[in-house]
């Protein structure tokens, strides 16, 4: 899933995680599972420690950092 769905567009440096990412109708429903649900929270405390770690804000925390981080702790990246 794109990172852009866990970034709210009027709030900085707050993620979204589980059932309250964004996506249309279709999406949204394939979303609603527990397995997406943890996916997105790992993903989301990633990215988080990521933009700490980095001094960016969330909306801007490198992506490719956070796939890092995430395959280093045995995350599947497609």
């Amino acid at each position: 899933m794109p990172y852009g769905c866990l970034v709210p567009v009027d709030a900085e440096n707050l993620l979204v995680a589980g059932r309250c990412v964004a996506g249309d109708r279709v999406s949204h429903a394939a979303m609603r599972n527990m397995m997406a649900c943890c996916v997105t929270g790992q993903g989301a405390g990633v990215a988080a420690a990521v933009s700490l770690r980095t001094g960016t804000t969330t909306s801007q925390v490198d992506t490719a950092l956070v796939q890092q981080e995430l395959r280093r702790q045995g995350a599947r990246i497609h």
